[in-house]
């Protein structure tokens, strides 16, 4: 028995060892006409593995660098695309992204509040605009907590004074209400969603989904 670990390494794994053999053998086809023949029919069956990408011009450009280098580079074919460069072992990796590493100082509002404070205090001057600015970041902050709460109630008073503590007293809020937001927590839109979809598990294709005519 021959096992895949004394078998040649597959650069490219998801085609198959026999699309691999396949475009080994493009190389000893002689006739150019066959060969190019041999190589669009062979890009077809690449295709196959993911259907709703054929028609897409950067997807039939991907398979055609795929077979070059199923080939080892070594395959002389008139493809629509430019051949790839192979690539050397020395050959640098792009440098991985740097992963963000700013400190989030109000963790249960985020991010987001610190840049909207930031903005508030540099730019509102107007007592009256930085009044509503107040306002806006109030409720901001009650919906924060509506969403990501896990349905835990947080009163006014609570907004107001954690306002203060983030502004360092710079806004406030007197005469405003936060009684008329409401909304509806993440945990609550997941479990609504997973009870939605049970239903209809439950309801496909079975007794449940049928509609009887009344009878006359």
């Amino acid at each position: 028995m021959e096992y895949n670990t004394a078998r040649p390494k597959m650069e490219i794994p998801e085609y198959g060892r026999i699309t691999m053999k396949l475009a080994q053998h493009l190389l000893t086809i002689e006739d150019r006409e066959k060969r190019n023949t041999a190589a669009r029919a062979l890009i077809d069956i690449m295709s196959f593995s993911t259907p709703q990408f054929r028609n897409i011009e950067e997807y039939k450009m991907k398979l055609w660098d795929h077979l070059h280098i199923m080939t080892d580079y070594k395959l002389d074919v008139d493809s629509p695309y430019p051949k790839p460069k192979k690539k050397k072992a020395g050959d640098e990796k792009p440098a991985p992204l740097a992963y963000p590493k700013n400190k989030i100082k109000y963790r249960n509002y985020g991010k987001n509040l610190e840049r909207l404070l930031d903005k508030i205090l540099a730019e509102v001057e107007d007592p009256e605009k930085k009044k509503s600015a107040s306002e806006v970041m109030a409720y901001y902050m009650k919906l924060v907590h509506l969403q990501w709460g896990d349905n835990q109630l947080v009163s006014d008073d609570v907004i107001k004074n954690d306002l203060g503590i983030i502004s360092k007293g710079e806004l406030e809020i007197i005469d405003y209400s936060l009684d008329h937001i409401k909304g509806k927590s993440h945990t609550t839109i997941q479990k609504e969603k997973r009870h939605k979809k049970n239903f209809k598990n439950k309801n496909r294709g079975g007794g449940g989904g049928k509609h009887f005519r009344k009878r006359r």
